[in-house]
């Protein structure tokens, strides 16, 4: 009896050398799709991050401006002067005033009251190409030396990463001017001291220097004393 013998040969399968090359190629493209994906996700969150704290910045910045210039008032020896300066990126206007909103840090040695505020703008000592607003506040006294208790007060600082400030006055008229003075000259009469009846703020912040992008944020803040000044002042002319 003839037995049949079947014969299966088993040849071990792998992957040639081309196969692996494809393979490693297509892995290195996908690898690299969603590094660039990532590397824009991140860059994506960094400059909304960055954005969010400029935001938080001109807001706090803002608020106290406001503040400030809505209590101010005009006592008979203090002036309020908005000067208008630039630097190589903007302008870096500076303001002086009394206000009744006066900060009273020490709470056991100092005293509420009006307040003499100033406002100046300074090269960042960490970058020069960035502006820092400051901000000083000192008590008004009218029996002391005005100019030397100003000397002797340390500005803080109100807000940084700016490029550029800018101050204007808006006069009775509805005229905006750039600077504001209410020193009276020898042979002027008093009652030409006058504050405006409202102040533009503007604040420039950098977004990126090296892009020179940057976000400007502005309000407008009325000056209840300077339209009360005005208003009586158009009285006065038409009773006259």
């Amino acid at each position: 009896m003839a037995t049949n013998t079947l014969n299966i040969e088993i040849k071990n399968a792998g992957f040639t050398l081309l196969e692996i090359m494809l393979a490693m190629l297509v892995l290195g493209m996908v690898v690299s799709m969603v590094s660039l994906s990532l590397s824009g996700s991140i860059k994506a969150i960094g400059a909304t991050s960055e954005q969010g704290e400029v935001y938080y910045r001109a807001q706090v910045a803002m608020e106290r401006i406001s503040e400030d210039l809505a209590s101010a008032v005009l006592p008979e020896n203090v002036e309020f002067i908005g000067s208008k300066d630039e630097s190589d990126t903007g302008r870096t206007d500076e303001l002086s005033f009394a206000s009744m909103a006066h900060l009273v840090f020490d709470s056991e040695n100092g005293q509420p009251g009006v307040g003499i505020i100033g406002y100046a703008v300074r090269p960042d000592k960490i970058d020069e190409q960035q502006l820092v607003l400051l901000r000083s506040d000192f008590l008004y006294r009218p029996m002391e030396e005005q100019a030397k208790r100003g000397n002797e007060v340390e500005p803080f600082l109100l807000c940084d990463r700016l490029r550029s400030v800018r101050f204007s006055f808006i006069d009775r008229n509805g005229e905006e001017l750039e600077i504001w003075d209410t020193t009276v000259e020898e042979g002027e009469e008093k009652a030409e001291r006058q504050l405006p009846a409202a102040v533009s703020c503007s604040l420039e912040f950098w977004i990126n220097r090296d892009e020179e992008t940057s976000i400007t944020f502005e309000t407008t803040v009325v000056l209840p004393v300077g339209l009360i000044q005005a208003e009586s002042d158009e009285e006065e002319q038409g009773a006259t």
